[in-house]
Formats: structure tokens, C-alpha cells, sequence
């Protein structure tokens, strides 16, 4: 354990929080926090989210971290975000197959036809034998024309009942909690969610109903996307630097305010809640 985890760790006793409870005041994940203690800045995300994780640690048990920071500027890696490795996805191609099943499909063009053609004749056969036996039924089947005339007005003075249906729309409104939302009539198919980092690097951390989905460093200009499903309760998104972050939901921007740093350098780490009704 180095100096500046056993001063960190050293306040968090004094305060008498637990490794869980910093957890919860900070909205970092309890390995950082560990991390961080040891010294083991390697473990953390990347260099660039190294001084911002300190400074959150610093501000929960009530230290400065500007002289914290400015003390152990020396062991503290350098901040400058490292562009992350471009991975190569791998894609299908069907465009082999589309002469095979064209060619495949002109052999039964014939036959198709022929058995089309089979289904319009015997479609028009069965129609005009309907037609011809609803006609004569009508003919060989007297009726009392009084009892038919008052029948047929009843019927038509008994108005249908209309059923109205309520429209359930998408909703997004935030509450009355700081960087906290209330979201309304999830689709049965569930949201997208979609999340993503401009004009620099920002770390992202996904969770539903605190089950870490997924967590990566997003280049300038890089989105994440998944699908909340609709039984999910409460997700949040992680942000270590909420002012390049945008966060879209079925396909609209969410209006996060404007986020505030004391410089424009350092990353602000944020955590938003959705919270679905």
C-alpha cells in the first residue's frame, strides 16, 4: 500500500465508512475503491480516470484534492487519455449466395406460376358456388317480412359500444432528485439505450437493477449501444466524464442540464438514474 491509498484509506476509517459504504456515496464500483488503496492504478480503467477516481475518494471523506493531488503528483500516471485499441468486427457477408438463390429461384418460376394460377381458379369456383347457395337459400326460405323489417330496425337502432383505447407513449421526465429520471411505458420489445462520448474520452459503466451490463472507455465520437428490457426496475449510467457524455433513449437525447467542472480538463464522474414507472 502506498502513501497516498494509506492516507486515503486512513480518512475513510476515521470517518468509519466501510469499503461498501464509500461504494454507495461515490457510485464507484468497491475493486477501484480497493485499487486504489493499494496503489494499483494499473487495475483502473486507464490512466486518464486515475485522478478523477482520486479526487471523488477525496471529496467522500473529506479531504482536498487539489493537495492531495498536488502532493503526490509524482506516483499519480499522467492523465493524457490513451486512444483504445480498434477492434475488428467481423461480418458476414451474403452477397456469394444472392446469384445461387436467384438462379435457384428463376428454375421454379413455372411451377409457381402454374400453382398459382390453380389457387385463382379454384378460389373463383368456391366463391360463385357460395354465392349461388346464399342466393338460393335466401329464395326457398320464406320469412315473416314484418318480424325481418322490425328485427333489422332494432338492430340498427342498438348502437355498438365503442371501446376507447388509452394511448401509452414513451416517456422520459426527469425527477425531482439531482441527475435522476422517471421513465414511462417501456415497449414490450424494451429501450434502446444508447450512449455516447464527444470531443474526448469518457469511461462508461452500464447497470440494470445493479447488475453491471457493460463498461468500457469511449473514444471521442465512439457510441454503445444496448436494449433495456421492459422488466427491468432502475438502470443507471455510470459517467467518468459526464461533460462529453450524451445519453439517447428510443432514439431520443436525454437532457442531462449542463454539467459543471472546475476546469474543462478534468473529467467530472457522474452517475444517472432511470428509474421506469
Amino acid at each position: 500500500m502506498d502513501e497516498i491509498g494509506q492516507k486515503l484509506r486512513s480518512a475513510r476509517i476515521k470517518k468509519g465508512y466501510t469499503i461498501d459504504d464509500l461504494q454507495q456515496i461515490t457510485k464507484l464500483q468497491k475493486r477501484y475503491l480497493i485499487a486504489i488503496e493499494e496503489g494499483q492504478f494499473d487495475h483502473l480503467p486507464g490512466d486518464f480516470y486515475v485522478r478523477a477516481f482520486i479526487k471523488q475518494y477525496a471529496e467522500a471523506v473529506d479531504l482536498s484534492n487539489d493537495e492531495l493531488l498536488e502532493e503526490y503528483k509524482a506516483i499519480i500516471p499522467d492523465s493524457q487519455p490513451k486512444q483504445p485499441e480498434k477492434t475488428e468486427t467481423k461480418t458476414r457477408s451474403v452477397k456469394d449466395d444472392t446469384p445461387s438463390l436467384f438462379s435457384r429461384m428463376r428454375d421454379y418460376i413455372p411451377q409457381i406460376i402454374v400453382v398459382v394460377v390453380i389457387i385463382l381458379i379454384v378460389g373463383v369456383v368456391v366463391f360463385g358456388m357460395t354465392h349461388r347457395s346464399n342466393d338460393s337459400s335466401q329464395v326457398t326460405i320464406p320469412k315473416d317480412s314484418s318480424s325481418q323489417t322490425k328485427s333489422a330496425t332494432k338492430k340498427k337502432a342498438t348502437p355498438k359500444k365503442s371501446t376507447e383505447t388509452k394511448s401509452t407513449e414513451f416517456s422520459v421526465k426527469a425527477a425531482s432528485e439531482d441527475d435522476t429520471f422517471n421513465i414511462e411505458n417501456i415497449p414490450s420489445d424494451g429501450v434502446p439505450l444508447e450512449v455516447t462520448a464527444t470531443g474526448g474520452q469518457a469511461w462508461i459503466q452500464v447497470e440494470e437493477d445493479s447488475e453491471t451490463i457493460w463498461q468500457q472507455a469511449l473514444s471521442s465520437g465512439q457510441s454503445k449501444s444496448t436494449t433495456v428490457p421492459k422488466d427491468v426496475k432502475q438502470f443507471t449510467v455510470h459517467t467518468g466524464n459526464a461533460n462529453i457524455t450524451t445519453i439517447k433513449l428510443n432514439n431520443k437525447d436525454v437532457d442531462l442540464g449542463t454539467a459543471s467542472s472546475s476546469s474543462t480538463s478534468s473529467a467530472l464522474v457522474k452517475t444517472y438514474t432511470f428509474k421506469v414507472k
